[in-house]
C-alpha cells in the first residue's frame, strides 16, 4: 500500500511539474521580445488570446507577467 501511495504521489508531482513547464513554455513563446511580460501587441496575432488580456492583467498595468498568466490558468481552468 505504501508503495502504491509513493508511486501515485510521484506521478502527481511529475504531472504538476510538467503542467508548470508547459505554461512557462507557452508564456515564453508568446513573449516575443523576451522582456518577461505579455503585451497586447505581442498577442495581436492571436485574437482568441487577446480577448483574455484584461482578465489576465490583474494589476491593470497593461502587461501580463508570468505570475498573472499562471494565476489565471490555475484559477480558471479546472
Amino acid at each position: 500500500m505504501k508503495g502504491i501511495l509513493a508511486i501515485l504521489t510521484m506521478l502527481l508531482a511529475t504531472s504538476f511539474s510538467a503542467m508548470a513547464l508547459d505554461v512557462k513554455q507557452r508564456f515564453d513563446h508568446l513573449d516575443s521580445n523576451k522582456d518577461g511580460y505579455l503585451t497586447k501587441n505581442e498577442l495581436d496575432a492571436q485574437p482568441q488570446l487577446l480577448k483574455q488580456f484584461q482578465r489576465w492583467d490583474s494589476d491593470r498595468d497593461d502587461r501580463v507577467s508570468l505570475v498573472e498568466f499562471k494565476n489565471f490558468l490555475t484559477n480558471n481552468l479546472h
